[in-house]
């Protein structure tokens, strides 16, 4: 057991060309769409880019809030390739309807590190 817990580091950091921040931005921006059914807390999301240099991508919502004139996104990108995954979060700040112009929306992307898959 010691053993693995060893080599584990090894193979991961071997892996070290995971996407950048930049690749999990754009393919998180390529949202298709979205919708939802009558089903309460029932959603789904789609993006058209679903890999990048090999490496699959999932995204999941985690979180959502509401203010006044600002809606905040958060989301857990996996990406997995031989085994191997890599870890980011996302958070999407956009304004809220009416769309006020002023306020910018941004895309936060931060990497949380490689793991091993499940």
């Amino acid at each position: 057991m010691i053993a693995i817990a060893f080599f584990f580091p090894m193979a991961v950091s071997a892996q070290s060309n995971q996407p950048t921040v930049r690749e999990i931005s754009d393919a998180y921006q390529s949202k298709a769409g979205e919708g939802g059914m009558a089903v309460p807390h029932f959603r789904w999301e789609a993006w058209r880019i679903k890999e990048v240099r090999g490496w699959e991508l999932r995204f999941k919502r985690v979180a959502e809030e509401k203010r006044v004139g600002l809606m905040t996104l958060k989301y857990r990108v996996i990406a997995k390739k031989n085994n191997v995954c890599a870890g980011y979060q996302i958070t999407d700040t956009r304004t809220f309807p009416p769309q006020n112009l002023q306020i910018p929306s941004s895309v936060v992307v931060d990497p949380s590190g490689l793991e091993r898959c499940h």
